[in-house]
């Protein structure tokens, strides 16, 4: 068993704590999260003699956690990146009802020394990449809600004014082309965009949100990132049921394959597929569902073989 670091991942400070080989962990330390935080707790590391080897393990979150794993990464550090929906599992675990920052990061620190999470690979022009596709998402939810107010003042109050939807629309349309065209670098987007249902754009949103593809060992843990997999119960020995999909993970990616899923069932191969589970009585919204799933592992494997879709190769059944 390796030495394990934790890190407590917060707006303000980051609180490390170090696990030996013999499952004891240091008193947690804590540094700001700031570049000159950064320095010293490299320096506290490798004080304590933290080798290349050693996992790191951070709580992912979103824009807190980054820097202090970007700079890790680089400078050779072997470090990892976990659910926080697991690690609130796991505190609640706890017989105790404790949760400070210092029993946080001794619990990364077992974590870590469990293998743990994925490793962190993302790069700055992949983050930023991720973050415009979500912002124009953000952007486009305001322009739908306040042109939905503007149709309410003009119908119901006979208000007219200059419609900010309106502009937020361009903006977006914009906001759109740039995704693309940062996204279109290399082949990936071409290898998507010949998908039924998917174009461009919706190829950038996949890769965005998906890449890099080494942090999933299985195509189940993709789809379940995607919050496509199904809910199931099961209880007492008794059979289990399976409910609704789960809608964890990315609401991005999802909106995205469910978008593409509505482009693709009236056109072969798809339409086939959508008529099969029709025949068996299942909803739209249920198939689409199940197209959408369909696209989420044809674009993983066409990514991964670096290809173009194919119609001959796509199986009718479902996995």
């Amino acid at each position: 068993m390796n030495t394990s670091v934790g890190i407590d991942v917060g707006k303000r400070e980051l609180v490390a704590s170090i696990r030996d080989t013999d499952g004891n962990s240091a008193i947690a330390a804590p540094f700001p999260n700031t570049s000159i935080g950064l320095r010293k707790l490299i320096v506290h590391i490798k004080k304590e003699g933290i080798g290349v080897d050693d996992p790191i393990l951070l709580e992912s979150t979103g824009p807190y956690h980054w820097q202090a794993a970007r700079t890790l990464a680089d400078r050779g550090y072997f470090v990892k990146v976990a659910n926080p929906l697991h690690t609130k599992q796991i505190a609640r675990l706890s017989i105790r009802k404790r949760k400070t920052d210092k029993v946080d990061a001794a619990q990364l620190a077992f974590l870590a020394s469990q293998g743990y999470g994925y490793r962190f690979t993302e790069t700055k022009e992949g983050a930023q990449g991720k973050a415009l596709v979500r912002h124009f998402w953000k952007l486009r939810k305001v322009a739908t809600n306040l042109l939905i107010h503007e149709r309410y003042l003009k119908e119901y109050r006979d208000i007219s004014r200059t419609s900010a939807s309106a502009l937020l629309v361009k903006q977006c349309e914009k906001l759109k082309k740039e995704i693309v065209k940062k996204w279109s670098k290399g082949n990936d987007v071409k290898y998507l965009d010949s998908i039924p249902g998917i174009m461009p754009f919706l190829a950038a949103v996949i890769l965005a949100e998906l890449l890099p593809l080494e942090r999933f060992e299985r195509i189940e843990q993709i789809v379940a990132f995607a919050g496509l997999d199904p809910s199931v119960k099961q209880t007492g020995g008794r059979k289990g049921s399976h409910g609704p999909i789960s809608k964890r993970g990315s609401p991005t990616l999802r909106n995205a394959l469910f978008l593409a899923a509505f482009g693709s069932f009236q056109r072969e191969p798809m339409r086939s597929l959508y008529l099969k589970h029709r025949a068996r009585g299942l909803h739209h919204n249920a198939i689409l569902c199940v197209l959408g799933r369909k696209i989420l592992r044809i674009a993983v494997a066409l990514l991964k073989k670096r290809r173009v879709f194919d119609a001959k190769y796509l199986s009718t059944e479902e996995n």
